[in-house]
């Protein structure tokens, strides 16, 4: 049947509409779109996306040139007529059936064929060459290898079919072209030894046999696996002549795959590449089993001669570890070592498990370690055996002295944990309460064991509608109680119990301590004890996520908070932890504004900050734990919270954490004077985000407070401040008369004021009235520390200047301008400023500057997500040459 449209991955990566090819675009275009073809009808994530495309050499501004690559790919699905690239919450999926990808329909046509030859035929076919030709990169090599992988085994099923209808000759070409290609792919020499036989060219069967024994020996240093002999000995037989093949089992420990795995594909890749040793490492509950026994099963062509498997128990209900040696007797026994040979001494018995799995390919997974000791009695010695540890326990040990690749899994991204439910659920019925499926992945903060206890529930009971198993999430022993399974292993909180347990004392009461931090993630300043730490992240109970940084999980956090049961021990620890914040932050917020005025309620300082530059950089990486504070405490430490944060907040442009911070203030301060500086910074935030209404309510608000107060000082600030709003709605004349009543209450912030007459009057065409109100505002500010008003000021005085026609003077102004606004670290008026100076630049014919300028300030402006990214594209796209 002719496809409407069909994403082509199997050879070089093409667009069809029915049998017109569609022009995809550049390599990277190509990649977007194998990115997402390969999971169609799934959520891929931006970072995902990102990964793949571009992996470690991601540019600084990928999301942007991501976004630009999505554009295209659109058009293109669109030019074959749907519109099949869809925006979802958490990342981006294409809508096709498995029909319209060549790999998902291939994986359908193996997946339902069970030796039928017809269906294999057809997914043969498909390959069309190398996939992915033409992608660079290490995510699409890795897909290179893990489809060919694919289709070894599919071509093996296939030739097995081929040989049950009677056809053996047609498959030995094919055969034999793969066994030029990957002359070590035993399953391959197999079936072609078995086909040349079956046509009567037992010689040639035998000669492959031959010749793949000696390459493995060569290059492996391994005997053909014990299936391979077992075929050669079959046509040795039938031939006239009795081999003697020795029985060795070939052990099949693994546990059953996971049903519906979801995810982990960053994890699959690195899995793929270990060729020795990996350590997969993560908190409880995170499915570090589960990607071990997945990625296991879905490698076990690699591994003919078996899979073994231990459950180490080094976290769990028992008290006690598996010692090594009752697992190395175990694994010698599948491996068929009769007891009476099995050594008494423990290292006697690691030596022969070494002998028995030398030249052997298997995959071992040793599940649930306790620590590197329990582990080494248990390693192949050089081979081509595969060994998989997981652990709670970061085993450092493996890694530094054993070569093990570290492989450490986080929760699920939102993407991943949206698949998970999908898979598990059903597309159809997450797809009727989206809002709801969310709330359940936030409720289990997209932790693995969680997500599927409570998708168990929902399956149990179909009539239970997605918002109800939600809200029932939402409360807490309700949550616990539905995170609860039949059997310990499946108990949210006892698989956390277990963990805890084996703390130390001291870091066990800094574990109870992280609870009470609102944060997402914290400073090793903020908790205290670098050992306990380094103990808490070696026990994965928490994460560093950053050098110095460290996050732990919601569920994790709610488990942690309910150990500590002393109130007054809460309190206490709560509180430190403020201090410690709110300490450091009135320091880092005076180095920014050193003029500004003291806060109206009180903070005593904490730590000292040494220099502007470093609060501004402890700022950045403190402002999602100071807004969950903001918000998380009342009365006065909110609104002093909102006070630290204002200056740093103002500059960087996220002024909607502006309204959330002055919004929390406001619902818990009773003084009056705080309240109207509260309105008054709330109303300035709104002006920023251009929302009038809200604005001229604060203000409004605002004077009638600081009335009640008899503060005139802050009356004039709000004039001055409503002047600015006034001039945003383009009613300059009342930002005039707004400014002018400003300097008339109060001499409040005189020289402030003053340039901002100047400027009004500019606007107004009175450049001689302007510049005398500018020159007094510069003459007061002399050298002071109030950087960014002495740097308004210049940005008037350039503006003033240009409108006199002295535009090299008006260059000169603005470049003072941009130093003192870049040293403050205020992006929204370097932008602005920047603006200003490219229309001087082009004022006096210097168009090549001028483009650069905007240029430039629309980089900014995007990055703040500001509106005036608009009017910068105009002035670009009117005449300026692009490439100028």
């Amino acid at each position: 049947m002719s496809l409407d449209l069909e994403v082509r991955l199997l050879g070089p990566v093409e667009l069809w509409a029915g049998d017109r090819q569609l022009p995809i675009g550049e390599p990277r275009q190509r990649a977007v779109l194998a990115a997402l073809a390969c999971e169609a009808g799934r959520v891929v994530t931006a970072e995902t996306l990102i990964d793949r495309v571009w992996g470690e050499s991601a540019p600084a501004r990928a999301r942007h040139t991501l976004q630009s690559h999505l554009a295209r790919v659109r058009g293109a699905l669109r030019r074959g007529g749907r519109d099949a690239l869809i925006r979802r919450s958490g990342g981006y999926l294409i809508d096709l059936p498995a029909d319209g990808v060549d790999l998902l329909r291939f994986r359908e046509l193996t997946g339902k064929a069970h030796g039928d030859v017809e269906r294999l035929r057809s997914a043969v076919r498909l390959w069309r060459g190398e996939p992915l030709a033409g992608l660079a990169g290490d995510w699409a090599a890795a897909m290179r290898a893990a489809w060919d992988r694919e289709r070894l085994l599919a071509v093996v099923a296939w030739a097995e079919a081929e040989l049950e209808s009677g056809d053996p000759a047609s498959v030995i070409g094919p055969l034999g072209a793969i066994t030029q290609e990957q002359p070590l792919v035993e399953p391959v020499a197999v079936v072609l030894m078995r086909a040349l036989h079956t046509i009567g060219r037992t010689a040639d069967a035998l000669g492959q046999y031959a010749a793949l024994r000696r390459r493995l020996a060569d290059e492996l240093g391994a005997d053909p696996a014990p299936a391979t002999q077992a075929a050669y000995a079959t046509i040795l037989t039938s031939n006239g002549t009795v081999a003697t093949v020795p029985f060795e089992p070939v052990p099949a420990q693994l546990p059953a795959d996971v049903t519906g795995f979801a995810g982990r594909a960053e994890a699959l890749t690195a899995l793929d590449k270990v060729s020795s040793l990996a350590v997969i490492g993560g908190s409880a509950g995170v499915g570090k089993t589960a990607l071990a026994v997945h990625w296991a099963h879905r490698a076990a062509a690699r591994f003919p001669d078996g899979q073994l498997y231990v459950d180490l128990r080094g976290f769990g209900p028992q008290r006690s570890a598996m010692e090594p040696g009752e697992a190395v007797r175990g694994f010698l026994g599948a491996l068929g070592v009769p007891a009476p040979r099995i050594p008494a001494e423990a290292d006697a018995q690691s030596a022969l498990l070494r002998s028995r799995l030398a030249g052997k390919r298997l995959v071992l997974v040793l599940d649930n370690a306790r620590d590197s000791d329990q582990v080494r009695p248990l390693l192949p010695g050089a081979g081509s055996c595969v060994t998989i540890v997981t652990s709670r326990n970061q085993l450092t040990g493996l890694v530094a002295a054993d070569g093990a690749t570290p492989v450490r899994l986080d929760v699920l991204s939102p993407g991943e944990a949206q698949e998970l439910l999908d898979r598990r659920l059903g597309a159809d019925r997450t797809a009727t309460d989206p809002a709801a499926g969310d709330a359940i992945i936030g409720l289990c903060a997209r932790l693995p064991l969680a997500l599927t206890l409570a998708v168990a529930h929902a399956v149990m009971q179909p009539e239970l509608g997605l918002a109800a198993l939600a809200e029932g999430l939402a409360g807490t022993r309700e949550r616990w109680s539905t995170l609860a399974g039949d059997t310990p292993d499946t108990d949210v909180r006892a698989v956390f119990s277990w963990s805890y347990e084996a703390l130390t004392p001291a870091a066990a009461r800094l574990f109870r301590l992280i609870g009470l931090h609102p944060g997402p993630d914290f400073a090793a300043a903020a908790v205290g004890s670098a050992g306990q730490l380094s103990e808490l992240v070696r026990a994965s109970l928490i994460t560093e996520h950053a050098p110095g940084r460290y996050l732990v999980h919601d569920l994790m956090k709610a488990y942690a908070q309910e150990l500590e049961l002393d109130l007054d021990a809460r309190d206490e620890a709560e509180t430190r932890l403020l201090d410690h914040y709110l300490g450091t932050a009135v320091a880092a917020a005076m180095l920014l504004a050193p003029t500004r005025l003291a806060p109206i309620l009180p903070i005593e300082p904490a730590r000292p900050v040494p220099d502007a530059e470093t609060a501004m950089r402890w700022f950045a990486a403190e402002r999602a734990v100071l807004l969950a504070w903001a918000t998380h405490t009342g009365g006065d430490r909110a609104w002093q919270l909102a006070w630290t944060l204002d200056t740093f907040l103002y500059r960087q442009g996220p002024w909607h954490d502006l309204v959330t911070v002055w919004e929390a203030a406001l619902a818990t301060v009773g003084d009056e004077r705080a309240r109207a500086y509260a309105y008054g910074r709330l109303a300035r935030a709104w002006t920023l985000l251009e929302r009038a209404a809200e604005a001229d309510r604060n203000y409004r608000l605002a004077l009638d407070h600081y009335d009640r107060a008899g503060d005139r000082a802050g009356q004039s600030s709000v004039h001055h401040e409503m002047a600015i709003l006034c001039e945003r709605q383009g009613r300059m004349r009342d930002a005039l008369a707004h400014a002018e009543r400003a300097l008339e209450i109060s001499d409040y912030g005189t020289a402030n004021t003053l340039n901002t007459i100047g400027f009004y009057r500019a606007q107004l065409g009175d450049f001689t009235g302007a510049l005398e109100a500018c020159e007094q505002a510069l003459a007061l500010y002399g050298d002071s520390g109030d950087v960014d008003n002495r740097a308004a000021v210049w940005d008037s005085l350039g503006f003033i200047r240009h409108g006199l026609g002295e535009y090299d003077t008006a260059v000169d102004c603005y470049e003072t301008a941009l130093r003192l606004y870049r040293q403050v670290g205020d992006r929204y008026w370097v932008a602005d400023t920047l603006v200003h100076l490219g229309d001087t630049h082009r004022a006096c014919g210097r168009d090549a500057k001028a483009a650069a300028v905007w240029r430039e300030a629309l980089g900014i402006y995007e990055d703040l997500g500001h509106p005036n990214a608009a009017d910068v594209r105009e002035r670009l796209a009117a005449g300026i040459p692009q490439g100028s």
